[in-house]
């Protein structure tokens, strides 16, 4: 599919990598959303690619996939169908139900209507799967590719569209999707060259929002053409591949579509209507539209309005690239990466000064609680968080560190590394909660469980985390927790799950063995 679109005529080639000029947009500012919404337009303009053989590289069926060339035997009736999917492995899919109800040669092509996009038309709710390189540990820059190598991110959401290229020439989406890290929310609107990210935030920075105002340009690449809002016409190039009888996703239904092909792309309309109900490209998505793109609620005319307001000097929190009236600033090159400074010189320094220290855990968390106290961000008792709390603040803070700090404790064995990949944390994180599962609210287990997050998130923040960013975290209103002053001991008789919980523990405050002048016991 070549249809995004220029200005004189439909190219949809879809790479779009909206690269922040700013340090700040690599860590909290966009943790979340930035490439997330990047990628949303990816999605709703078709999960576009432009390559339909890389050897399929996972060794998915043809049920999983099958394009519409390079495949031999040809590509028939439910082949290619997809499901919902979870993962790379074949079986990693939930698929769809299909059974073929007429192949091409028993249908009148007079009587055919191609999946119709429409002109100008609301979606108030539409589902999808969106999938693309696996960038970073939460999946969060789900850019969708040409190609399935390598390892892939499979992320859920739904969400309203509204399409306008009779006058506004204009797509406005709005999107919601649950992250480890909490809710995120996102409108985007792409008129003309412009393109408008909001994002707001979820739990931990109550009312913040970001605007990111910034121009497409063909491949992601500066200097190359804008790009504009995917063209109506662009299911013209679709060949029919025939009738089935098709489970629709999300809204548990089982209807009669026509299947349509190009490429690795797969889309299935309403053979009275044409209206386009659901899309499936094995490497880039699933989308599903309950009652198509067409014409019957008009979207509002608000929706087009642009710059939006929270782009404008005075709007949101946190405003990139975006001049005084909210348009683009067309910024293109990145900074320099900023030199670690007093951070790195701390990083190195094995032993905190007596300043930082105690003559027990108890003290030590009383004196460093102290130097929390004297910090801009907001902090609060360790037991005012809940569990679930402090594990989307440990995950923010993973993405906002500056790799190359434990880079340096990494190298010199220092115990403020990051001992595991997220990916290994979130596993063992599930393995706690299940051993520690039907204990009583009130079993102190659950307290050693809870404070040793509260010291683990305190570490990565303070030792982590570079000046500018904890500057950063000050201004959203992103809280910490304080340390808890207790030191937590595994009992004599403890259980199998409980010794589990224990040795996480001893891992998570290992601050005691630099910051308390004899080790705690």
């Amino acid at each position: 599919l070549h249809q995004l679109t220029r200005r004189t005529q439909p190219a949809l080639t879809l790479s779009i990598a909206i690269i922040p000029s700013t340090r700040y947009l690599t860590v909290v500012v966009s943790i979340m959303l930035f490439s997330k919404l990047s990628v949303a337009t990816a999605a709703a303009v078709v999960l576009a690619a432009n390559a339909q053989s890389d050897g399929n590289p996972h060794g998915w069926d043809r049920s999983r996939r099958c394009d519409h060339t390079d495949y031999s035997p040809a590509c028939g009736a439910c082949e290619g169908y997809g499901g919902i999917p979870t993962g790379d492995a074949n079986d990693e899919i939930t698929l769809t139900t299909c059974e073929i109800v007429a192949q091409p040669e028993e249908i009148d092509p007079s009587t055919l209507i191609k999946p119709i996009w429409g002109s100008k038309w609301t979606v108030p709710r539409y589902y999808e799967v969106l999938i693309g390189p696996k960038n970073d540990p939460f999946c969060f820059q789900v850019i969708p590719s040409n190609s399935s190598e390598g390892d892939l991110c499979y992320k859920a959401d739904y969400g309203a569209q509204y399409y306008d290229m009779e006058e506004a020439g204009s797509l406005a989406i709005e999107l919601n999707a649950k992250s480890i890290v909490g809710n995120v929310t996102t409108s985007i609107l792409h008129g003309g060259e412009n393109f408008w990210i909001v994002n707001e935030y979820p739990w931990y920075a109550f009312g913040v929002h970001q605007c990111i105002c910034t121009n497409v340009r063909e491949g992601g690449a500066a200097g190359e053409e804008f790009m504009y809002p995917i063209m109506y016409n662009w299911t013209d190039q679709m060949s029919f591949i025939g009738r089935e009888l098709i489970g629709i996703e999300y809204v548990d239904e089982t209807r009669v579509l026509d299947h349509w092909a190009f490429g690795p792309h797969h889309a299935w309309s309403d053979p009275e209507t044409g209206a386009t109900i659901r899309m499936w490209q094995p490497y880039n998505g699933l989308q599903i539209f309950p009652n198509g793109t067409m014409a019957d609620v008009p979207p509002p005319a608000d929706k087009f309005v642009g710059p939006p307001d929270l782009c404008k000097a005075g709007g949101a929190t946190f405003r990139i690239k975006c001049d005084d009236d909210g348009y683009p600033t067309g910024e293109t090159s990145e900074e320099p990466q900023a030199e670690l400074g007093r951070d790195a010189d701390r990083a190195h320094q094995f032993v905190p000064g007596d300043d930082y220290r105690g003559d027990s855990f108890a003290e030590m968390s009383a004196v460093l609680n102290g130097w929390i106290d004297e910090m801009a961000v907001e902090s609060r008792p360790c037991e005012s968080f809940n569990v679930t709390e402090l594990r989307q603040l440990q995950a923010l803070l993973y993405l906002a560190r500056d790799v190359r700090l434990d880079d340096i404790y990494q190298t010199n064995g220092d115990n403020r590394r990051i001992r595991h990949s997220m990916e290994q944390l979130e596993k063992d994180w599930a393995e706690l909660d299940s051993s520690i599962e039907g204990h009583d609210e009130a079993h102190p287990i659950h307290a050693m469980h809870r404070d040793g997050h509260c010291h683990e998130a305190v570490m990565w923040y303070v030792h982590h985390l570079t000046k500018d960013v904890r500057e950063l975290f000050a201004v959203t209103g992103i809280g910490i927790p304080m340390l808890s002053p207790k030191r937590h001991s595994c009992p004599t008789d403890a259980t199998d799950g409980h010794a589990k919980v224990c040795q996480a523990y001893e891992e998570q405050v290992t601050c005691a063995s630099c910051h308390s002048k004899t080790l705690a016991v």
